[in-house]
């Protein structure tokens, strides 16, 4: 049930381009969580895409470095392992360059940051949910 945000600069994707990229990025992420890739489940990611303006990136204080591309997974703690976490960030970091259209031997200007966050300090509806609840939701759940 990751909460991804996106910051990148203006006309890095397209409409098109970003909606397939969100469900790619969700496909990869219920992946490496090892939740299950149901309707409902699908529908507790959430994925927001923050376009900002040229010049609004500044590396050691001045705005003439390269414009860089910013993810920001929140998920539950204990639902990535190292290997899992690899396998996100390498997913995460060739569906954005299929999606900003860079060439393959490009190094891609993407920073991700995973932050894993207990279960308690996590709520959804006014209360927490575990990570067992997402990995075996009721047949019948309904997305959200």
């Amino acid at each position: 049930m990751p909460l991804i945000y996106i910051n990148y600069p203006v006309g890095t994707f397209s409409k098109e381009k970003q909606d397939g990229l969100a469900e790619t990025l969700t496909t990869i992420a219920l992946d490496a969580e090892q939740l299950p890739d149901t309707p409902f489940v699908r529908s507790t990611t959430w994925i927001y895409f923050r376009e900002y303006a040229e010049g609004m990136v500044y590396h050691g204080g001045k705005t003439d470095g390269r414009n860089v591309i910013g993810i920001e997974v929140n998920a539950f703690e204990g639902g990535f392992d190292t290997a899992a976490k690899q396998k996100l960030f390498a997913g995460f970091t060739d569906a954005v360059r299929e999606a900003a259209g860079l060439a393959a031997d490009d190094l891609v200007p993407v920073y991700i940051v995973l932050r894993d966050v207990p279960p308690e300090n996590w709520g959804v509806f006014g209360q927490t949910i575990s990570l067992n609840d997402l990995r075996y939701p009721p047949e019948n759940a309904e997305p959200v």
